[in-house]
């Protein structure tokens, strides 16, 4: 499967590494701009419990400010917040029960075993990471949006005969 598309920009500011003319770049531009859905209906879906919807505002507030979010992104970023509620509600539970609970077997033998939500938390906070990266929720999300464009240099005479290898 090949890579995601990424917006124009973006590959711009990665350094136009698959060399677009400045014709291909305005089409794309251009087409970009037709494409671009509106965001004037960013609201919570009413599924979301209260913490994620406090959360789902915060970061509307955030990238609504940098013009990252649209009327399409709703659900991905409520999968998210539902998300992030989850782990807090999964992270409050270990934190009363502990990290071990004790389980009762079939032949009524009583042990203790790591926390069954352990397991879903790790599962949460991979989906947390995984949408948080598409809406530059993290660091090194946001540093490959921040990236320099990288200058053009003249090849010398060995890249000329041999290119670049």
């Amino acid at each position: 499967m090949g890579r995601k598309a990424m917006p124009i920009q973006l590959h711009l500011l990665q350094g136009n590494k698959n060399r677009l003319t400045k014709k291909e770049i305005e089409q794309r531009v251009e087409a970009e701009e037709r494409l671009k859905p509106k965001a004037d209906k960013v609201k919570p879906p009413s599924w979301l419990d209260s913490l994620a919807k406090k959360e789902f505002k915060r970061i509307v507030s955030e990238l609504s400010e940098l013009g990252l979010i649209t009327n399409v992104d709703i659900v991905a970023l409520a999968a998210y917040c539902d998300a992030y509620s989850d782990y807090v509600k999964c992270t409050k539970l270990i934190a009363e029960e502990g990290l071990m609970v004790e389980y009762t077997n079939k032949a009524a033998e009583t042990n203790k075993v790591p926390h069954p939500l352990l397991t879903k938390k790790k599962q949460l906070h991979e989906q947390m990471k995984s949408l948080a990266a598409e809406f530059g929720l993290t660091p090194a999300a946001r540093a490959k949006l921040a990236m320099p464009k990288q200058e053009k240099k003249e090849p010398d005479e060995f890249e000329k005969t041999f290119g670049d290898v």
